[in-house]
């Protein structure tokens, strides 16, 4: 998921707050960061401050970060198949919302995700997995981790309905994720792929299409750019994905604001997210996530960053 161009971000700011330049983030002058195995940077720890900040980055921005301080942590990690947020404190209920993507929610060490979608699901050791575009409300009692399939790399549902995902495959993708040790996404990709299953080779024109979708203005714009009209693009996303690209577009640049959150004001990521302002992301989150940027209740967990 892309963030615009250093170039034009140096240009930019909110209110007081400058918009951070893709790539390079620098927490506190005594934090230090190691690069992993999977290219992401890690460990960002502020000694004798009380808290921990994780983060990983691409050329592209922020793609994960940790925040924790006593005994209350909160990860977010993101790649192009699906992304990754985990509490270890309680969510109360959301409003009612609906992803553009498949949604896997997972009770960890004896919590309890409730999820009321028509029925009243409520699990311990298993799972619930939701469809794209299902409206549902959702609370958890205790840590919870919440996996997001984005649409246009899974399957197309065959039911509108919550399923219940047993212990033994919930365990499994727990084990994958690996969230108390970095959040391992790409070793979790087959996992998810058994519950939600695959689709075949996109098409290579709405490929590319999805691929400039969080930075591009108009569809019409980029179906001229794929030499095909506006209203068969809408019809490929539909036959191939079954959600509207001006929804795909909202969930990526969603993603990215949200990688954006610990290392600025909420106005500072919805700008490098793309979004027109700040209201618009607020409208964005609680659409899709039930629950509004400042709902996530992040500030307490961390001091603010700064950008080198």
């Amino acid at each position: 998921m892309n963030v615009e161009s250093a170039a034009r971000l140096d240009k930019q700011s909110v209110g007081s707050a400058p918009v951070p330049r893709a790539g390079n983030h620098v927490l506190t002058d005594r934090e230090q960061t190691t690069a992993g195995a999977s290219g992401y940077l890690s460990e960002g720890v502020a000694p004798n401050r009380g808290y921990t900040i994780g983060t990983g980055s691409s050329a592209e921005g922020p793609i994960s970060w940790r925040l924790e301080r006593n005994l209350r942590q909160v990860t977010f990690a993101q790649c192009p198949e699906l992304s990754v947020f985990s509490e270890t404190t309680s969510a109360r209920m959301a409003a009612v919302h609906a992803h553009p993507a498949w949604t896997l929610l997972l009770p960890v060490d004896g919590g309890t995700v409730t999820v009321v979608a028509g029925d009243v699901v409520r699990v311990r050791n298993d799972g619930v997995l939701l469809a794209p575009q299902i409206q549902y409300r959702a609370a958890t009692d205790g840590p919870h981790v919440a996996v997001y399939a984005n649409a246009w790399r899974s399957a197309r549902p065959q039911s509108m309905r919550p399923r219940v995902i047993g212990s033994n495959a919930a365990r499994r993708v727990l084990d994958v994720l690996d969230v108390d040790h970095g959040t391992d996404l790409f070793g979790s990709i087959v996992e998810l792929a058994t519950l939600v299953g695959r689709i075949g080779a996109l098409d290579s024109r709405l490929a590319f299409v999805i691929e400039a979708l969080p930075d591009a203005g108009r569809l019409d714009g980029l179906a001229a750019d794929v030499g095909i009209s506006a209203s068969r693009l809408r019809a490929l996303a539909n036959e191939n994905i079954g959600v509207p690209l001006t929804q795909l577009r909202l969930w990526s640049r969603l993603a990215r604001a949200i990688a954006w959150l610990p290392f600025g004001t909420t106005a500072t990521a919805a700008t490098a997210a793309g979004f027109a302002d700040q209201a618009h992301f607020t409208r964005t989150a609680r659409r899709f996530l039930g629950r509004t940027p400042g709902g996530l209740s992040l500030r307490p967990l961390v001091d603010q960053p700064r950008h080198g």
